[in-house]
């Protein structure tokens, strides 16, 4: 992965981030270079080593091909949703905690869905606008709007259950959170 200061990249716990530099350090008599990373949300600097760059799971924000997959989840059927609380909360935090966008797009999904129907716990609740945030914020870098109007993109591809929502960008309104 090609890495330049200013170039956004995702960070699979923290969302977008920044490329500060790169620069070399010596661990155990070794030279290792480490990227320099600014989340965007907090302000948070960290280094990770380019080598471990995949491993820990930094990627390149979405492109045309992946946006495309997480409309199909997002507009996709609920499917199966497990009724006991406590075990349906335990494997949705498990889904987030991947860092799987296309997983945290399946909960984010459900949850929604559940909210708009029967509504839903103050935990559900708490976990959807932290599973939701770094989609929002990715889907806003990759298609350079605003995250009010990438918010009003995600709630679309849910409740609407169709793509169509890609074409008329410019016509939503933003939404609070």
């Amino acid at each position: 992965m090609q890495l330049t200061p200013g170039q956004n990249l995702i960070h699979p716990q923290h969302g977008p981030a920044v490329v500060l530099g790169v620069s070399q350090r010596t661990v155990k008599g070794n030279v290792v270079d480490y990227v320099s990373l600014e989340i965007c949300d907090t302000g948070l600097q960290v280094m990770v080593p380019v080598s471990k760059l995949e491993v820990v799971g930094i990627r390149n924000v979405a492109g045309r091909s992946m946006l495309d997959e997480l409309a199909g989840i997002l507009t996709a059927d609920s499917g199966q949703i497990e009724t006991q609380w406590a075990r349906r909360y335990k494997a949705q935090r498990m889904e987030v905690a991947s860092g799987d966008p296309m997983r945290i797009a399946a909960v984010v999904r459900d949850l929604l869905r559940r909210h708009e129907g029967k509504g839903m716990s103050q935990a559900e609740r708490e976990l959807m606008r932290e599973a939701a945030a770094p989609l929002v914020a990715e889907i806003a870098l990759a298609v350079d709007v605003t995250e009010g109007k990438a918010r009003s993109v995600l709630r679309s591809l849910i409740l609407e259950g169709s793509t169509a929502v890609f074409d008329r960008l410019d016509e939503l309104e933003p939404i609070a959170a």
